[in-house]
């Protein structure tokens, strides 16, 4: 019988992207596995979200013994870690300990294998403090001598570590472990035809962006888009209203980012956190979604918008470049984020086979997307089937 950890520390209760990453590959994994009396798996949680995780994935008939869900005390991250690491060692030797996201371990007596989900502290190092990105090349550097393997999400992570750390399958067992869509989406109807032709035939304008509010998500673009569609706001053919709601944690970045913004004709909703119902209810009745980033490892919020036929708005990064293709319109600093943002947005409403070729596009991506997590529990229950003694 192999004996497996599955670490999901990383899970909190204000839903991050690694918290959906975790649920629903956590899920994915418990379900290949429930008729697999050749496996035992421990999956370490914080103790605040023990009886969220619980609920969100057990009620999907998981019904496999040999699982066994163990508390870590999370009431502050020295005492998660220090925690964590003694409830490793204590417990036993394990075939494999995976980590679903990147968390520092020292010298377990145990294979381990953490997932890696970007490098936006390397890209843009200026947006992060120095002791950040010291604590994140460190575990990378931890990582490539000391872990038995390295997962990842996509291939711009891939390419992203062997640029930054020289980490690549010729020095390192990588697995590739890929995002999807998350079940907090595909537990929902998609609005049909009629729905979303009704809502793009209506000219008061929703826009939507979710994420932390800082420079690294791409705010100041996205507001620097808002001051523009203020400011022209009388020559926006046939547009009645424009509001942009907003999704997610404030930051430090956050009051400096809004300073000075005096928009008068656009409204702005701040929603905080949102519960599944309350954001997926956002995405069916907002035009757009805007994704102005300027790096990710995946982009969950992207793929969720396309579920619910809300079209995308996107930076030109590679990682946007992987999940939509090349064809799909993007925009950088070369192209700007005003008046060419504008003219998508206006293009859309007037010339209808333009939408419709974007509507295609995003259906071929969901459908591309929609089994990412099932792939990547059968690349790791594949891994752990090849784990040697």
């Amino acid at each position: 019988m192999k004996k497996i950890a599955f670490v999901a520390t990383g899970y909190i209760l204000k839903y991050d992207g690694i918290s959906v990453y975790t649920e629903n590959l956590l899920l994915e994994f418990l379900k290949i596995i429930n008729d697999n009396k050749n496996i035992h798996i421990d999956i370490y949680i914080g103790k605040s979200v023990y009886q969220l995780l619980k609920e969100r994935i057990f009620k999907e008939n998981i019904t496999n013994s040999n699982i066994r869900i163990l508390e870590i005390k999370d009431n502050s991250f020295i005492s998660k870690i220090i925690d964590l690491n003694f409830k490793l060692i204590k417990n036993g030797k394990y075939d494999l300990i995976f980590m679903s996201n990147f968390m520092p371990t020292l010298f377990l007596p145990s294979k381990t294998i953490k997932v890696i989900h970007d490098f936006s502290v390397n890209h843009f190092s200026e947006l992060y403090s120095k002791n950040y990105l010291r604590y994140h090349n460190f575990l990378l550097w931890y990582a490539k001598y000391f872990d038995y393997a390295i997962g990842y999400i996509s291939n711009t992570t891939l390419v992203d570590m062997q640029t930054f750390h020289k980490i690549n399958p010729n020095n390192k067992k990588l697995l590739h472990l890929p995002n999807g869509i998350p079940f907090k989406v595909r537990n929902f109807d998609r609005p049909n035809a009629d729905i979303v032709n009704e809502k793009y035939r209506n000219r008061d304008i929703e826009l939507l962006v979710v994420g932390r509010i800082n420079k690294h998500k791409g705010f100041d673009r996205i507001l620097e888009l808002c001051k523009y569609l203020d400011d022209n706001y009388s020559t926006l053919s046939d547009i009645k209203s424009i509001t942009l709601n907003i999704v997610g944690k404030q930051t430090n970045e956050t009051e400096d980012i809004f300073k000075n913004l005096n928009l008068k004709n656009i409204v702005l909703k701040f929603h905080g956190f949102l519960y599944d119902n309350e954001l997926n209810s956002l995405y069916v009745k907002s035009h757009f979604s805007l994704f102005l980033s300027r790096n990710e490892g995946y982009g969950i919020p992207l793929v969720e918008a396309m579920w619910f036929n809300t079209i995308p708005i996107i930076s030109d990064i590679p990682i946007f470049n992987e999940i939509m293709g090349i064809e799909y319109p993007k925009f950088n600093d070369k192209t700007g984020y005003t008046d060419k943002i504008a003219d998508f947005i206006i293009k859309i409403f007037q010339d209808e086979k333009f939408k419709k070729m974007q509507q295609e596009k995003i259906e071929e991506i969901v459908k591309k997307e929609s089994n990412g997590y099932k792939k990547a529990a059968h690349n790791l229950l594949d891994f752990i089937k090849h784990i040697k003694d």
